[in-house]
């Protein structure tokens, strides 16, 4: 073990070009600090862009990608003494200046997927997510070259701890700031102050204070600071005046409660219209409002097929419009689900009828899953809202907001609170897409076995209903709303295991190919344009342990979410607790003397029993279960695989380029992720075990710790 570790350092002295130096004197804690950096400011674009490009929101998961080819490549130049940390501050401004110029654009709707208020005659969208994308990639470069560097000074198990700290601190600093305070003004100042800890000498520390003095400006100049940040999107309101101009706003009128006239306002997501807010309640103006008009005959069709519901369930309550129509129709009691507090805190302030403030109803800041199956209570009627996400849940993930709220499993879970002559009620924009409507109706049909009433109007708005143990009767026409005569279309249903609503069947849109394929173009170009004559390519068995990592914490996240909803606090307590595990692998690595190919072992069985176990069974499960199988059981191949990297990794000979090869693996591992498009999401553990075993082949191959590179 003394002739090894004597034969990294003889290497390391050869081979490492000038570390990078800065105020703080210990090497390890300059690396935790790179990697907070790259994870704070990684999290810190992945919120702010879509605010400014609408589109970006659908791709998110893409947006984290790239960051992990800017990190790899950067790692993987880090022996070549380049300099590139100087170019931090230029490609920051670069990418702030071209998110601002881009602002507002937008893109060409896609036939087979629904992405909401996408222009009809706008540009293809490749061509700026590519754009996008590219930009996001060279801001971490010169981080990963950083990160690189200290990785040559530090031994290979105790700069991978300091990198999991760092790491981990970033996505637990983020996650506080993002859920109480977010601004990308604030961020910016996080990250700016770090990173000049690294600028030592005087000429580089000016020129970097003065691009980031810039970037500053920028950003202050285009600032909405009428604009609220809710833990899932930048959120502006308006109010609508008397001549349908709309106003932006930061607060509601005075005495908006008990005015006469009150006004109306329009909620934006990103820039992009979400829903209006405003009371439906006829007897509070002077004359007819035509926008209370086309809401109350919207909101109020379900009562008027189910008249006296007493107890009334409300998914998706918004701004209060469906709480307040439940309450004019003589409810008595109504829980209110929403998963955004700052939509819930708009509804308190803006809404003119204070529906939110009624005694009569119970406010839950949750996910309609968790609460489907957290609730002991029966109800006379459901009312899944207008959820209409415009959103994805997680960062690491390409399933919507709401892609577990309308699934087959979902509507189950609903139709089965209802007591006997309940009504079912699905509220929808399908923005004129005939298969969108026929899914919805589809899985309505199948979870209750009746055959629903369909009404639709001429904007495409859609209202489903279903009665327990009643045949709901209606008029063919109920004011703009006229019922649809449904045929079955045969479009598949979404269910737990494939929850793509908006995907118009099991395949991948070209547009993400596209954008896929020009990413991974750029990555194989930088690997042979930055080869030398001792190494070709990437170390590949570091290769795929990052591939199957990234998929496996993907499909972790989604899993458990499902379990207990998917808010952004569960997103951000189980990335935590994949860290934590891989760090606990590490620990335990360090303790143990060489790396045995026997660890592959439970690392494929674990992987194996994730596949095999039907995962709606624990969904039954009691909280501590569920937390329990969670915690425990689901990360356990994370732990196997943190194992194998962490062994392998302290016999490496350059760890810079196993550490570059492994996150340029991870980079593929989340483009795999929207193979689940196709196979569902089950099938993508199958995909997690080929790159394991692939790991483990090229471990067998060569016969000793070094890995084979191309």
């Amino acid at each position: 073990m003394n002739g090894k570790l004597k034969e990294y350092e003889k290497y390391r002295a050869e081979t490492s070009p000038a570390s990078p130096t800065s105020w703080v004197s210990h090497p390890g804690v300059e690396l935790f600090l790179a990697s907070f950096l790259s994870l704070f400011l990684e999290l810190l674009l992945i919120r702010w862009v879509p605010s400014q490009i609408q589109v970006v929101a659908y791709y998110s998961s893409l947006m984290l990608i790239s960051a992990f080819l800017g990190l790899g490549c950067g790692v993987l130049l880090a022996n070549r003494g380049l300099g590139l940390q100087r170019w931090f501050g230029p490609f920051l401004l670069l990418l702030i200046v071209s998110i601002l110029a881009m602002h507002g654009i937008e893109v060409k709707p896609s036939a087979d997927e629904l992405r909401f208020l996408s222009g009809a005659l706008a540009s293809t969208v490749s061509i700026p997510i590519v754009a996008i994308f590219l930009l996001n990639a060279s801001v971490f470069v010169p981080l990963g070259e950083l990160i690189g560097g200290y990785l040559r000074r530090i031994p290979p198990l105790e700069a991978y701890s300091w990198d999991l700290g760092g790491a981990i601190a970033g996505t637990l600093l983020f996650g506080l700031f993002s859920y109480f305070w977010f601004s990308p003004l604030l961020g910016c100042i996080v990250v700016m102050g770090v990173y000049l800890i690294y600028c030592r000498a005087p000429m580089n520390l000016i020129i970097t204070m003065a691009f980031f003095i810039v970037s500053m400006a920028v950003m202050l100049f285009w600032t909405d600071n009428t604009g609220i940040w809710s833990p899932y999107n930048h959120i502006t309101v308006k109010k609508i005046e008397a001549n349908d101009e709309q106003k932006p706003v930061s607060a509601p009128v005075q005495g908006i409660g008990t005015m006469r006239d009150p006004p109306f306002y329009v909620v934006q997501v990103n820039h992009a219209f979400y829903m209006r807010n405003g009371t439906i309640d006829g007897r509070r103006y002077s004359r007819p409002h035509e926008l209370l008009l086309g809401l109350a005959e919207q909101y109020t069709l379900p009562h008027w097929i189910r008249p006296r519901a007493k107890t009334i369930l409300i998914v998706g309550s918004g701004g209060g419009i469906d709480v307040e129509a439940a309450l004019l129709s003589g409810a008595e009691h109504i829980d209110a689900v929403e998963i955004d507090p700052a939509i819930i805190r708009i509804g308190h302030e803006y809404n003119a009828s204070q529906a939110y403030q009624d005694p009569h109803v119970s406010i839950y800041n949750a996910d309609a899953r968790g609460f489907f199956r957290q609730t002991r209570k029966s109800y006379d009627m459901v009312v899944f809202g207008f959820l209409d996400s415009q959103s994805l849940f997680s960062q690491m993930s390409n399933i919507r907001l709401d892609g577990y709220v309308y699934t087959r499993e979902s509507f189950r879970e609903a139709f089965a609170l209802l007591r006997e002559s309940g009504l079912l009620s699905v509220s929808f924009f399908s923005a004129g897409k005939p298969w969108l409507l026929d899914r919805l109706v589809s899985m309505v049909q199948s979870t209750t076995a009746v055959v629903p009433l369909v009404y639709t109007d001429s904007t495409e708005r859609v209202i489903i209903l279903a009665g327990k143990g009643f045949v709901p009767k209606g008029p063919v026409r109920f004011l703009a709303y006229q019922r649809l005569a449904w045929v079955p279309e045969g479009t598949p249903e979404a269910t737990d295991d494939w929850p793509y609503l908006y995907l118009r069947s099991r395949f991948i849109p070209v547009d993400y190919l596209v954008t896929i394929g020009v990413l991974l173009f750029v990555s194989l170009t930088f690997i042979f344009a930055t080869s030398d004559q001792r190494k070709l390519g990437i170390d590949l068995h570091f290769f795929f342990l990052g591939a199957g990592f990234l998929l496996l914490e993907t499909k972790s996240i989604t899993t458990i979410s499902l379990y207990f909803g998917t808010t952004w606090f569960v997103s951000m307590v189980v990335i935590l607790g994949v860290l934590i595990m891989v760090l606990l692998a590490n620990l335990l690595a360090s303790r143990v003397e060489r790396f045995s190919l026997n660890w592959y072992l439970p690392l494929i069985v674990s992987v194996g029993f994730l596949y095999l176990f039907p995962i709606q069974n624990a969904a039954g499960w009691s909280f501590l279960l569920r937390l329990l199988f969670s915690l425990f059981v689901i990360p356990l191949p994370i732990f196997f695989a943190g194992l194998i990297f962490s062994s392998t990794f302290r016999e490496s000979g350059d760890p810079s380029f196993s550490f570059g090869s492994n996150l340029l693996g991870a980079m593929v591992g989340g483009f795999v992720e929207y193979l689940g498009m196709i196979t569902g999401m089950r099938a993508l553990l199958l995909v997690v075990m080929i790159f394991y075993l692939a790991s483990l082949l090229v471990k067998l191959r060569l016969g000793h710790p070094s890995c084979k590179t191309i």
